[in-house]
């Protein structure tokens, strides 16, 4: 912007240069004051207020983030008042502004004296006041509403990530609609964990499982994986399943399997004391 201003004091100081604004030429050429009115718009067209974001938070489980899933989503947020078609009332001009919209002040000294707008503190902007507020919305021309939409999650979203649905999100009378912001929470569900770009399993075997060499049988959301259970494995480190893991630019993450040894057996007492023995005789 001060190099705008810059450009136009220069003109200002160069007779050439102000007589081709000032004089309208075959390809259409400006006056001065033209010049700085653009300058007043741009101004004015930065100051205008832009509508807040609305957030809300959506939960998926791993799977859902490992394959992407359509999400209905049912919130509340601010609509225009359908009593007043979101005016909020009787108006009036306001008395700060004289319906401008905006305010003016001088700022710089000597050569560099300029005039600036800024949103008008009376009106926030609009060009008028409320003189006789609507009796359903009070005068703030919104309501509340509970609005339903669909959203596609994509695949391998995280946990923090953030989605923007323009336009669906609170009405304010001088911005009108924001945005929506739909935030992502993976929840561990179904055994499943999501870190980073590898999918973690929690698997529960019990004694006899190990001691006949059972399988464990992973839902994986390609297709089901059956894993032999190692003759011996440490329950403090997974195991490693490479390329089952999320999808990314690079490729698969991978997949690691964490097995803990439930207590229950399911057992008799006379089972029990069979397998003792065949143990004490190893």
């Amino acid at each position: 912007m001060f190099k705008d201003i810059a450009e136009a004091y220069d003109i200002l100081g160069n007779e050439e240069k102000k007589r081709q604004y000032d004089n309208p030429n075959p390809f259409g050429g400006g006056s001065l004051d033209d010049l700085f009115n653009m300058f007043s718009q741009q101004q004015r067209q930065q100051r205008r207020p832009k509508s807040p974001d609305t957030i809300i938070n959506v939960s998926v489980s791993p799977i859902e983030s490992f394959n992407g899933v359509k999400k209905n989503i049912t919130y509340r947020v601010k609509v225009p008042c359908n009593v007043c078609d979101g005016s909020g009332g009787d108006k009036k001009v306001c008395d700060v502004c004289n319906g401008a919209g905006v305010v003016r002040r001088q700022m710089g000294t000597g050569l560099f004296n300029t005039v600036v707008e800024d949103v008008c503190p009376g009106c926030g902007g609009s060009g008028y006041q409320v003189t006789n507020p609507c009796y359903s919305c009070k005068g703030q021309a919104v309501v509340d509403k509970m609005e339903s939409i669909d959203v596609q999650i994509p695949r391998n979203v995280d946990n923090g990530d953030f989605l923007r649905v323009r336009g669906k999100g609170a009405y304010y009378m001088n911005s009108g609609f924001g945005d929506l912001i739909v935030k992502v929470q993976v929840e561990r569900t179904d055994d499943f964990e999501k870190m980073g770009n590898d999918l973690i399993y929690h698997s529960r075997v019990t004694p006899i499982d190990v001691i006949l060499k059972n399988k464990i049988i992973i839902p994986h959301p390609s297709g089901d994986i059956s894993i032999n259970i190692p003759p011996t494995f440490n329950t403090d480190k997974p195991l490693r399943l490479r390329g089952k893991g999320y999808l990314t630019n690079q490729g698969f993450g991978d997949m690691y399997l964490k097995i803990s040894v439930t207590a229950e057996t399911g057992l008799t007492e006379s089972q029990i004391s069979e397998i003792q023995k065949i143990v004490s005789e190893q």
